[in-house]
């Protein structure tokens, strides 16, 4: 199973994403954008792995202390990797909670054998993979925001050329 660990984003959240997404998509003349619906903000990429309870354990670990917190859409905003760019919205509002669970669970799942994350942790919401665009001012970023109660494990599939995220487990605060 390819799986991933991700807080997940409500359906008003993710209606507003879509919206700067295709603001992002108007002012692109190429990339491979996220579908509609699988906007979330990931903790930890897992690769593939079956070891579900193991993974359940970390994430129980990871929120047992943890209490709902507000996050809002932050700027738009890139990485470059190998050359090519991912468009991302970055996340602001109670980061020192959100970094916490990140923190936690790292450590909770390299007890349980994982490897350490690779990257340092930058919260944002993927838009876009492999982005060539031009000036973004003119996109508008709706100030939207959110509660954040709860963490989940999804299963990534590719269904006929479209990444379909499955819940699998989910941890509540």
């Amino acid at each position: 199973m390819r799986l991933f660990i991700a807080v997940p984003l409500p359906k008003d959240v993710q209606r507003a994403v879509y919206t700067v997404q295709e603001g992002l998509r108007a002012s692109s003349t190429a990339g491979r954008f996220v579908p509609p619906g699988n906007h979330h903000i990931t903790l930890r990429f897992l690769g593939e792995t079956n070891a579900l309870a193991d993974i359940a354990a970390a994430m129980h670990e990871a929120v047992k202390d943890a209490k709902p917190f507000l996050l809002r859409l932050g700027a738009l905003g890139s990485f470059t990797h190998g050359g090519a760019r991912t468009s991302y919205l970055s996340v602001t509002g109670e980061l020192d909670e959100l970094n916490r669970i990140h923190e936690t669970l790292e450590a909770a799942l390299f007890e349980y054998g994982f490897a350490g994350g690779k990257v340092r942790f930058t919260p944002h919401i993927t838009l876009a993979r492999a982005v060539e665009h031009g000036d973004l001012s003119r996109v508008n970023v709706p100030n939207a925001a959110f509660t954040a109660r709860s963490i989940v494990l999804f299963e990534s599939t590719n269904e006929n050329g479209r990444m379909v995220y499955t819940p699998v487990h989910t941890e509540t605060f």
